[in-house]
């Protein structure tokens, strides 16, 4: 049986290191400056190079999954001025959510703007995945 998924992707800019904020802390702070101008510029950016990029690894996880654990799952991680991901994280960690942690190492990120080069910026997406009839 051939299953589609349906994925709700967040962004979320912060602009403030994260230091030894606990997961649910990054996110919350994260998601509450989503909407401030150099978030939205950024996620202008970089939605068309790395919404594919998320459809095909989900896609890849999920199939590699015979459990098949559609459990929703929050991802964290900073993006650092080089174009790397440091600090990634993911709750809960089902067998998919660990899979797209690694995978989202490749991922193709645009440049952080100047004001994240020097404690990078702060990601988060919500995933939620559910089988389509």
């Amino acid at each position: 049986m051939n299953l589609r998924y349906s994925i709700l992707l967040v962004l979320a800019a912060s602009l403030t290191a994260h230091g030894a904020e606990t997961f649910d802390a990054r996110a919350e702070r994260a998601r509450a400056l989503e909407d401030a101008p150099s978030g939205k510029a950024y996620q202008d950016s970089m939605w068309p190079l790395v919404k594919p990029f998320l459809e095909a690894l989900i896609k890849q996880c999920s199939a590699n999954d015979a459990k098949r654990d559609l459990k929703s799952f929050v991802w964290v991680a900073t993006l650092t001025s080089e174009g790397k991901l440091a600090d990634a994280q993911v709750q809960p960690e089902t067998d998919i959510a660990k899979c797209f942690a690694r995978g989202m190492e490749q991922a193709p990120f645009p440049k952080t703007p100047q004001e994240f080069a020097e404690d990078g910026l702060p990601l988060t997406f919500n995933m939620r995945l559910h089988p389509m009839n």
